[in-house]
């Protein structure tokens, strides 16, 4: 995958659900959560563990190159075992692991990865959804510099704290802070959790934009009426695009005049809002070529 893969959207898709995975062919996400643990029920683990072996190792291609996670079982469940053991010679772009909350969580993780041969190694990806992932996501980020990606699970980070039933989300914006500024300090994709009105537009937008203000990469999804709003909003600008073409040849002029100082609109220019321009202006390149 690039460097600059975008990750504005992440939708959740059932293990189980064969129709779904096909669906999925055809959709504008950027990425793709196929889902064991969650979205499917005791009796049809074993049915999504085989249908997503057979999709992956025979029908990738079909994805368009668009990045898939699988989300195994939580490992003190019996079926996570099972999980990796499928997921070996499957393909998958990496892993996505539930219920990490510390460090040793983390070793138990590493240790079954180490006695297993995958075709492929897989990106790992973790979930946070309780209160002790979010107070110990520096140690684990410390401790293990293989981890690819954060989700956070809003939903049950919400019951693990006992949040009642509000309107916004108050009561997780120190959580979801917290995430944010720990992920980037040890520059890790992060992803922000779901909203689960599937026909709530408005509420969509505005929680998309949330999270993007302080800072997520992208979101995760759980119904495809969700993606282009969800794109939209994670995309670079116009008006962004715009500026950071303007930041990097007043940046260029000012380089090639041995100038110290330049300014755009009034603003000062350096070196870092350069870089963050060309990241910008790559993000949107990626984009533009999976379109």
């Amino acid at each position: 995958m690039s460097e600059f893969y975008p990750h504005r959207s992440a939708l959740y898709m059932p293990g189980s659900n064969e129709r779904a995975l096909e669906k999925a062919k055809s959709l504008s996400a950027d990425l793709f959560i196929f889902d064991m643990e969650d979205a499917v029920s005791p009796e049809k683990k074993e049915q999504a563990r085989n249908l997503i072996l057979r999709v992956l190792s025979k029908e990738k291609a079909d994805y368009r190159g668009k990045k898939i996670l699988t989300r195994i079982n939580s490992m003190d469940t019996v079926w996570a075992n099972m999980d990796l053991e499928c997921l070996q010679k499957s393909g998958t772009d990496g892993i996505l692991f539930p219920k990490v909350s510390e460090v040793s969580d983390m070793l138990l993780i590493q240790k079954r990865l180490g006695e297993l041969n995958f075709k492929k190694p897989p990106e790992i990806w973790i979930m946070a959804e309780t209160p002790k992932c979010v107070l110990n996501l520096g140690k684990i980020l410390e401790e293990f510099s293989n981890i690819g990606g954060i989700v956070v699970g809003t939903n049950d980070l919400a019951k693990e704290l006992v949040l009642p039933k509000q309107t916004g989300r108050a009561g997780l914006l120190y959580a979801l802070g917290s995430i944010i500024l720990t992920a980037k300090a040890y520059n890790v994709i992060t992803l922000d959790g779901v909203f689960n009105g599937i026909s709530d537009e408005d509420g969509l937008c505005s929680e998309a934009k949330e999270g993007k203000n302080m800072g997520y990469d992208g979101k995760t999804l759980i119904h495809p009426n969700q993606i282009d709003i969800t794109n939209i909003i994670f995309s670079p600008t116009e008006k962004e695009i715009d500026m950071a073409n303007k930041i990097i040849e007043a940046y260029e002029k000012a380089k090639e005049e041995k100038s110290g100082v330049t300014t755009v609109d009034g603003v000062l220019v350096e070196e870092l809002h350069v870089k963050q321009s060309l990241a910008l202006i790559s993000k949107m390149k990626m984009i533009q070529s999976m379109s």
